[in-house]
């Protein structure tokens, strides 16, 4: 399970396909733990027996929890520099997004590469979490719960 979930800033740029096989894998990977036959539908028996989420909502938890780490200073520093609020910014403190937690998401000069780099994907997948989950007084656990319980629904 720990190399599926590596890079996931990388993995978050990925087209329908790629993550299409990486859940492939998951679901392979549920049936063997699950002593299911080859062909058994798995998707409802991952999420309700083992509680994994799907590899979408995979990448999104890894990408949003690192996030939370690196504003309240439980990661490394050269991540947590890439992790910006807008309200902190000059000129833009009185913005309605500075208000919501929202981060600042830099502008990327390519195409191919630059969207994929975590202080890129990392706010953005900051910014489409709900505005409960952005909140700055939530422990860790509250977020891990909440952030989880909001990918399943």
């Amino acid at each position: 399970m720990k190399c599926l979930d590596y890079c996931n800033g990388l993995l978050s740029g990925l087209p329908a396909g790629q993550i299409a096989r990486l859940g492939g894998v998951l679901r392979s990977a549920a049936r063997l733990v699950l002593s299911l036959p080859s062909r058994a539908p798995v998707s409802a028996a991952m999420h309700d027996t083992l509680h994994w989420l799907d590899f979408p909502q995979r990448i999104m938890y890894k990408l949003a929890l690192l996030v939370y780490k690196c504003l309240h200073g439980l990661a490394p520093e050269y991540l947590t520099r890439a992790c910006v609020l807008l309200s902190t910014l000059s000129g833009r403190p009185h913005l309605r997004s500075s208000e919501d937690n929202k981060l600042f998401v830099p502008r990327s000069f390519t195409a191919s590469m630059g969207p994929w780099a975590f202080c890129s994907s990392g706010p953005t997948s900051w910014n489409t979490l709900p505005a409960r989950l952005r909140h700055s007084s939530l422990t860790l656990e509250q977020f891990k719960c909440l952030l989880k319980a909001s990918l399943f629904a």
